[in-house]
């Protein structure tokens, strides 16, 4: 017999509550809900609050003993009304979601201050999300954001992706990428999948980070993998349309190649000159779709190049020098001896 054992034997309520731990999460012992349930019971027949709680969550979940969200809220309330912070906010939940009590967003709030007072993570994230909301309480954004803040600096993921999103939005607080970005990150490491969808939309829009559709891509995924609808739609998006893109530009790429090269070749044929204006336009056009040819060159090899407005820059750039010098061949051609010499028999 263990020393707990032992002691519970004896009607040690804390010892009753070990082993009910011990069974119920398999420590030194078989996990044994049942068995867990039983010694949950006797050291909350004692008034144990710890012990009412965990009972109070066996029948909220149906462990061990048989679903019963009216039991689970009864004992819920016998520990909370000793003060403990756990079950004042399992209490709160209990309200506003009116599981086992009406539902009643005044009182699930009421029972969320008293366990945020004391410093309960979940509660102050509860809290700070019915202040957002304007549920039970007048909705208030700066009170939200101070007790996201709170829980957020408890490391609780969720209050850090709620801190993240006032910033974004600039609800509560003064808007601020860089800052909602260091929040999401924070959640997102810890696998918060909203979190991690918000930080690729960051990405992929360059807000608050540099515009990057690899990183943005590797978030989103890692969120559609959790179940997150939103990422999978952006996931879907991203991947449909660089596919049309692509055929896109690989269709314009190769017209403007071929029309570039059509009318390049026919003005620089022998005798050709620009005091003709067709032939001005002639190499205007030649010079429009190899200048088109050359940024889709470097577009096809460079994807991602799009999703940057710096290297959206130096992609034109590239076309206009691919222009310019397309057009000194040109010239270069229609100024040769061997032309203006023909040009001169005409």
């Amino acid at each position: 017999m263990s020393f707990w054992q032992a002691r519970a034997q004896w009607g040690d309520p804390e010892a009753q509550f070990e082993l009910g731990v011990m069974y119920s999460h398999g420590k030194g012992v078989q996990q044994d809900y049942s068995e867990a349930a039983r010694w949950y019971r006797k050291a909350a027949d004692q008034g144990y609050a710890k012990a009412q709680y965990d009972l109070s969550d066996m029948y909220y979940r149906g462990k061990g003993v048989a679903q019963d969200y009216a039991e689970a809220a009864r004992w819920c309330r016998k520990a909370a009304d000793q003060g403990y912070a756990k079950a004042q906010d399992g209490l709160g939940w209990t309200y506003y979601y009116g599981e086992g009590a009406p539902q009643d967003y005044a009182e699930a709030a009421n029972w969320y201050r008293k366990a945020a007072d004391q410093g309960d993570a979940s509660a102050q994230f509860n809290l700070a999300s019915m202040y957002y909301q304007g549920k039970g309480v007048p909705q208030d954004y700066a009170q939200a954001v101070r007790w996201y803040r709170k829980a957020a600096d408890q490391g609780h993921a969720e209050a850090q992706d709620g801190l993240g999103l006032a910033y974004y939005r600039g609800e509560g607080v003064a808007r601020d990428y860089l800052e909602a970005a260091r929040w999401y990150r924070k959640a997102a490491d810890q696998g918060d999948e909203r979190a991690e969808y918000s930080l690729g939309v960051m990405y992929y829009y360059g807000k608050g980070l540099p515009m990057n559709r690899a990183e943005a891509v590797r978030w989103y995924r890692k969120a559609a993998d959790r179940g997150s609808v939103e990422a999978e739609h952006a996931l879907a998006s991203i991947e449909g349309g660089s596919n049309v893109v692509r055929k896109l530009r690989y269709l314009f790429f190769m017209a403007a190649a071929l029309g570039g090269v059509w009318f390049s070749v026919e003005f620089l044929l022998p005798g050709r000159s620009f005091e003709d204006w067709r032939q001005k336009a002639s190499a205007l056009l030649g010079i429009v779709f190899l200048s088109y040819a050359g940024l889709g060159i470097y577009g096809i090899n460079h994807d991602d190049m799009r999703y940057s407005a710096c290297a959206n820059a130096f992609y034109l750039a590239k076309g206009i020098l691919t222009g310019l010098a397309v057009a000194i061949f040109i010239v270069l051609g229609l100024t040769s001896p061997k032309n203006q010499r023909k040009a001169e028999r005409e």
